[in-house]
C-alpha cells in the first residue's frame, strides 16, 4: 500500500517537472524569438520569419517526388574572379 502511493507521488512529481521543463523551454524560445523580431526593428530592418526548411522537408517526404541520384554530378560554369574586393584586417 505504501509503496504504490509512493510510486505515484513519484509519477506524479516527474511528470509535473516534465510539463514545467517543457513550458520553460517554450517561454525561453517565446522570449528570444521576440528579443530577435525586436532587435531587427531597432536595426532597421524588417524580421524575416523563414520558413523554407520545412517546405523543404516535406517535400522530400511526398510521394512521387523525384528523389536525386546520390552519385549525380551538377555541372556548373566556372568563372575566375580577378580583382577581389579587399578584406578587412582584424
Amino acid at each position: 500500500m505504501l509503496s504504490a502511493v509512493v510510486t505515484f507521488a513519484v509519477r506524479l512529481l516527474l511528470a509535473v517537472a516534465t510539463i514545467v521543463l517543457v513550458l520553460g523551454l517554450m517561454a525561453v524560445a517565446l522570449v528570444t524569438m521576440l528579443g530577435l523580431m525586436l532587435w531587427s526593428l531597432v536595426r532597421g530592418r524588417k524580421p524575416v520569419i523563414d520558413v523554407s526548411g520545412f517546405a523543404r522537408a516535406r517535400q522530400q517526404f511526398r510521394r512521387g517526388a523525384a528523389a536525386r541520384a546520390p552519385g549525380e554530378v551538377v555541372d556548373v560554369e566556372v568563372r575566375e574572379v580577378k580583382n577581389p574586393a579587399p578584406r578587412l584586417e582584424r
